[in-house]
């Protein structure tokens, strides 16, 4: 049986049980799902709440809630430099898929892209969406633009990815405490310059390899975050049951 579909609705939507539908999300439901009045649907808030809700015509009656673990024990950071708008949206859905907490974007001297407030709504719509399609229970938080200045000055125990870099990321998990947050950073195409690299060294973070191949940015992007979290995802179930 096909698991119903999945819909994030603000808080203030939800009143006396019943979820007040937008005029966009009606025409969501209605006519891209193609659902209709009696069928169930999956309503989430984006802040750790769901519930299995029944279509009425223009609300969602909320039958019970349902709260799976699927989010990730451990928080990882990823930040990440302003790459092309594909490229970097690629990144936003692929990294919510894989259980990032929160991304933020990170202006360097060969960032290319100049976010608009219309960019920033795009990119809480593919976070939003790629939350819905895999079922987690927190949609990221998508902070402002830092420099790398900025970035730096958030903890002494961040992890960047650089092409010089001696120990692989595989050998950087066991030094990981997994009860703070886990900065990953990852630089522009062509990576950091000289200046920006030093001084991300000289404020105490770990330089890491993803081996003997140069690559995009993306690729570094989804693969760093693939590797930190499917580690914690092992540890730290592991650590609780112990």
């Amino acid at each position: 049986m096909r698991s119903p579909q999945r819909l994030i609705v603000q808080a203030g939507q939800i009143l006396d049980q019943c979820v007040n539908l937008t005029a966009e999300q009606q025409h969501y439901l209605y006519h891209v799902l193609r659902l209709k009045v009696g069928d169930e649907l999956w309503i989430l808030d984006g802040q750790g709440q769901r519930w299995l809700g029944e279509i009425q015509k223009n609300t969602v009656k909320l039958l019970h809630p349902d709260c799976p673990e699927t989010e990730l024990d451990a928080e990882i950071i990823l930040c990440l430099a302003l790459l092309k708008a594909a490229n970097f949206e690629q990144v936003l859905q692929q990294a919510t898929e894989l259980g990032v907490k929160r991304i933020i974007p990170i202006q360097t001297a060969r960032s290319l892209l100049q976010p608009t407030a219309h960019k920033y709504q795009r990119w809480q719509r593919i976070l939003q969406e790629a939350t819905e399609q895999s079922e987690r229970l927190y949609v990221p938080t998508l902070s402002d633009p830092l420099s790398v200045t900025e970035m730096v000055s958030l903890t002494p125990k961040g992890y960047v990815a650089s092409l010089n870099a001696s120990p692989l990321l595989w050998d950087c998990l066991p030094q990981m405490d997994l009860s703070q947050p886990i900065y990953l950073a990852i630089g522009p195409e062509g990576g950091w310059t000289d200046s920006e690299l030093g001084q991300v060294l000289r404020a105490g973070w770990q330089a890491f390899s993803l081996g003997r191949r140069t690559l995009r940015a993306v690729t570094a992007a989804i693969a760093s975050v693939t590797i930190v979290s499917h580690y914690t995802e092992r540890h730290c179930t592991t650590a609780q049951q112990h």
